[in-house]
């Protein structure tokens, strides 16, 4: 069977395609890259199974892919030996010409160098593995070609290197990991999830990389930098709830994580913007956010901010049940904020919460590992600041040889 999903991002114009090759118990995937902004035409494929017509199914999706007439990247989950050739075999001259990007989740293969695939110039196309750390005869089998020099022509400097592989600790090849977890899109809130910490890392980390891959061969490109400050505008200059959850995914989350506040899933996460972040009673009128520095990924700004005011309203967010004590406050905070297409996704704020204490006089630092305000100024300020004053002992290594 082949289905197709469409773009579901209004601001891409003319999506590139993914022809995603997985099992149809895991179509949520399919769903999950269509929010990104892709049409998706998913290749029902089970390996071993003799009731998967692949040659048929193949047909059918690039009669799909035709009609699109764009760009394309292939995704498979589990590739079975053999199945790759019958695949290629099936592509015209020109949908050749148009994959730009392929990706493998634990190839069910031996040798590597079998899910390679050329143009006719002879250049490979990019490509991407995941495997499990297992796959030990996988990776050896394309270690030769992580030197440029062994892929038969000059890669020039400008370009990136054509086959990435990456392994992932203590996590199963088979089934392909992914399928241990659920697509973030498909979450609804107050879902409960049991899976293990290496399955949900190498679940995310391995998205991301995925993203990079097909963002930079085929787009579609986003202007994360401008959605995260409209996004800081609506919550700290108009202080409007409905245009602040206006920039998110339908199932977002919020995760402050030095005092657990936020909200997961829509409702949750508006009502906690409404009566306990952007108002006027919560968020004191003189707060500023300072950028420090700032990254940004295929699929994520990293910010490291100041944030400043004055404590004169009871913030439930930084200080939930604490009164007003009119005291300065410097925080040096860095915030992850994930996108799915056009849309914030979750935002993880991490802040140091003894610092916050110490500078209201809620903490005495008196033979304590923290500081105050100083956290916040040396970030600003790194080398007018002295460092280690917290630990007794530098004095100890004063004068002693570094070699």
């Amino acid at each position: 069977m082949v289905y197709l999903y469409k773009n579901t991002v209004a601001s891409v114009f003319k999506p590139p395609s993914l022809l995603i090759f997985i099992d149809e118990n895991q179509k949520g995937w399919c769903q999950q890259f269509s929010e990104e902004g892709y049409n998706v035409i998913h290749v029902a494929y089970k390996p071993f199974s003799p009731t998967v017509d692949l040659a048929k199914n193949v047909k059918e999706a690039l009669h799909v892919l035709a009609e699109h007439d764009t760009d394309w990247g292939l995704i498979a989950y589990g590739l079975q030996s053999g199945d790759l050739p019958s695949i290629v075999a099936a592509l015209s001259p020109k949908a050749l010409q148009d994959l730009k990007a392929c990706i493998h989740f634990c190839p069910n293969l031996v040798d590597g160098q079998e899910a390679l695939l050329r143009y006719t110039s002879g250049l490979y196309i990019p490509s991407i593995f995941h495997l499990s750390s297992s796959q030990e005869n996988f990776q050896a089998s394309l270690a030769i070609l992580s030197d440029p020099t062994a892929l038969g022509y000059t890669l020039p400097t400008s370009a990136y290197h054509p086959i990435t592989v990456h392994s992932y600790p203590k996590v199963p090849a088979n089934p392909p990991f992914p399928f241990l977890m659920k697509a973030p899109a498909l979450v609804t809130a107050g879902e409960k999830s049991s899976a293990d910490p290496y399955i949900r890392s190498a679940t995310g980390v391995s998205y991301t990389r995925t993203l990079e891959l097909l963002k930079r061969a085929l787009g579609p490109h986003y202007d994360f930098e401008r959605l995260w400050e409209r996004h800081t505008y609506y919550e700290f200059v108009e202080r409007d709830a409905p245009k602040t959850m206006s920039t998110m995914v339908a199932t977002p989350y919020v995760n402050h994580i030095a005092t657990m506040t936020g909200g997961v899933g829509y409702e949750h996460l508006a009502r906690f913007y409404k009566y306990h972040f952007t108002g006027e009673n919560v968020t004191p009128p003189d707060t500023e956010l300072i950028t420090v520095s700032r990254t940004v990924g295929a699929d994520r700004v990293i910010d490291e901010m100041i944030f400043k005011c004055t404590h004169t309203t009871e913030n439930d967010y930084f200080l939930p049940g604490i009164k007003p004590t009119g005291k300065p406050l410097e925080i040096a905070v860095v915030g992850v904020v994930a996108f799915r297409g056009d849309k914030l996704t979750f935002e993880h704020i991490y802040w140091d919460q003894a610092s916050v204490l110490v500078q209201l006089g809620l903490l005495d630092p008196t033979n304590l590992p923290v500081a105050g305000v100083e956290v916040a100024r040396k970030v600003v300020d790194p080398f007018g600041l002295p460092s280690n004053t917290l630990m007794e002992r530098w004095r100890e290594s004063e004068g002693l040889s570094i070699d």
